[in-house]
């Protein structure tokens, strides 16, 4: 689950998650031995992966501090799977394994459900909150203005805000799959300057 605080900050989340993740990412190494590279990819997926990716729309627009925290987990994980000690340097490993930064995970996920609702896949709730801007054409959202640092990060928000960044062929994608692909490989380009 995800742990609330009055401030909507997430710091107990995410002190939390990373706790428990390098418990867990601990144990997995101490069983380095059994697994070959790809089982090892396999396990830290299932159980670190899965844990940094549930919910981690709520993580767009926390402080640096947090957001580097949460990279500290994949990076401990990644140097888990290719067999690097706590204090080697990580390099390339994350592009090697073809992992988005914590960073472009948050905003993969937000545009995914942004890309659902555009094509009726959302809940009805968030497909009502999309407006076209009046450009005479139905590519870019109005961004709503808010008054509050919480309302910054609302999906109401950061939907529009997001979507308006991504380049015109990514927009006309025709199904999900070529979109995910596709939005897969611009954040990668993205978070690696290729």
């Amino acid at each position: 689950g995800i742990t609330v605080d009055n401030k909507l900050s997430f710091d107990t989340h995410v002190t939390a998650l990373k706790k428990d993740c390098f418990r867990l990412i601990r144990n997995v190494v101490k069983k380095r031995f059994i697994f070959s590279n790809d089982q090892m990819k396999l396990v830290v997926n299932s159980i670190v992966a899965c844990r940094l990716d549930y919910c981690n729309s709520i993580y767009f627009g926390i402080n640096e501090n947090l957001l580097n925290q949460l990279q500290l987990i994949q990076n401990a994980a990644a140097k888990a799977v290719v067999g690097l000690y706590k204090h080697d340097h990580l390099g390339e490993t994350l592009k090697e394994l073809h992992w988005l930064p914590i960073k472009y995970r948050v905003q993969f996920k937000l545009l995914l459900l942004v890309y659902k609702c555009l094509n009726g896949l959302g809940p009805d709730y968030l497909m009502s909150m999309f407006r076209y801007a009046d450009f005479n054409h139905s590519i870019y959202f109005h961004e709503p203005r808010v008054l509050s640092h919480y309302g910054e990060r609302s999906f109401q928000k950061t939907g529009p805000k997001l979507w308006n960044c991504l380049p015109l062929e990514l927009k006309s994608c025709s199904n999900i799959d070529i979109f995910k692909s596709a939005l897969k490989t611009h954040l990668f380009k993205m978070a690696f300057n290729n």
